[in-house]
């Protein structure tokens, strides 16, 4: 994604499309770019200075997963505090801008693909917790051992049809344990 004035614009995807990187969208003023959709999971492109906003204030209110932004030579560092940006000096090379667009692509996915798997492992831990509670309230109400308490459940849960968890939920939910 890019967020710059059009000329500026123009000029960056002039720089990457030889490399094979086009933009999802452009965006020539930083009020776009807050309101498109898919900024929220785009590295953005911009610049030190847009049309209705400056680069930082862009950059605080985003919630892309990277910001790269192309800055002055002689710019206050301190303009940028509390914003997580990549900065690149002006002039820039055409190799260097690539690269960079490369690094944080990659980069990108990778911690895309991390926060997936850490989902995916806080969503099995909340379920093997509902599972063991389910277990202990067997385990405390008709005096099984956690054995025969997994077996119930997983028993339940073949006969019926329906997953372990939704079945340890239920027991969870209900008033009286039935043998």
């Amino acid at each position: 994604l890019i967020a710059a004035p059009q000329g500026v614009a123009a000029k960056l995807q002039g720089i990457l499309a030889p490399a094979g990187i086009v933009p999802a969208a452009v965006y020539c003023k930083g009020e776009e770019a807050l309101a498109a959709p898919e900024a929220a999971h785009a590295l953005v492109l911009t610049c030190w200075r847009l049309e209705d906003m400056t680069g930082p204030e862009l950059a605080k209110r985003l919630q892309a997963s990277g910001v790269m932004m192309i800055v002055p030579g002689d710019y206050d560092p301190q303009e940028l505090e509390g914003a997580d940006v990549l900065t690149l000096h002006n002039p820039i090379s055409q190799d260097a801008l690539i690269q960079a667009v490369r690094a944080m692509c990659y980069c990108g996915a990778k911690l895309q693909a991390l926060e997936k798997k850490a989902q995916k492992l806080e969503r099995q831990l909340a379920e093997r917790k509902v599972i063991e509670r389910a277990k202990g309230k067997l385990m405390d109400a008709l005096h099984l051992s956690e054995k025969d308490a997994h077996y119930h459940i997983q028993k339940k849960s073949m006969d019926t049809g329906r997953r372990i968890v939704d079945i340890a939920q239920e027991i969870l939910d209900s008033e009286e344990i039935v043998a």
